[in-house]
């Protein structure tokens, strides 16, 4: 596998651009098709649970275009499509990305949310995903509604081991998926070929 390339995250965004949204900070991101087969459905129900369970409010924000009903809810925010200086602008700010698709080949939402310093927490029940979190040491995985609530009060009670997450992410972004690198291995692979 080659993988994808990326480039340095741009330098962020004027604060005033999430601002416009009225968005409290911190916040947890989700980002892209809100849809059940991306796991949204079970998402919803997970936060939800979470905050009736005791956890420590915080608000959901989910970017990119609805396919799913969304509950009202005070706390989740379902804002549809973004655009690109948004979309930015939200995964320099996020606390943590939440990826909860069973079903994922190659997360690039959460190499860009890594391209960021953002870490993330993601659907164990999804090798890839697991996989993609524990190589990088990038975050932390759920398997059940208690692993997943904890998780996220743990991104939220300790903004320090959250960056020293999401750094370790981006490490794992400049180590293997740069343009150059993977422009190296393709190189190697053609000529093998």
């Amino acid at each position: 596998t080659i993988g994808s390339g990326l480039e340095p995250a741009p330098p962020a965004p004027a604060r005033g651009v999430l601002d416009s949204l009225g968005l409290d900070r911190p916040y947890a991101l989700y980002l892209g098709r809100v849809e059940r087969n991306k796991g949204c459905e079970t998402l919803v129900r997970l936060f939800q649970q979470h905050l009736e369970g005791g956890g420590r409010p915080v608000p959901l924000v989910m970017a990119g275009p609805v396919l799913m009903p969304i509950p009202a809810h005070p706390l989740i925010r379902p804002l549809g499509f973004v655009s690109d200086e948004v979309r930015e602008a939200l995964l320099a700010e996020a606390r943590v990305l939440i990826v909860p698709s069973p079903y994922e080949s190659l997360s690039l939402v959460l190499l860009e949310a890594w391209n960021h310093g953002v870490p993330a927490l993601v659907n164990g029940r999804c090798k890839v995903l697991k996989g993609q979190v524990r190589r990088a040491h990038g975050g932390l995985y759920y398997h059940h509604a208690g692993e997943f609530s904890e998780g996220l009060a743990w991104f939220l009670d300790q903004p320090a081991g959250a960056r020293r997450l999401g750094a370790q992410g981006l490490a794992m972004v400049d180590r293997e998926y740069r343009w150059p690198t993977v422009m190296e291995r393709v190189e190697r692979f053609l000529s093998a070929s």
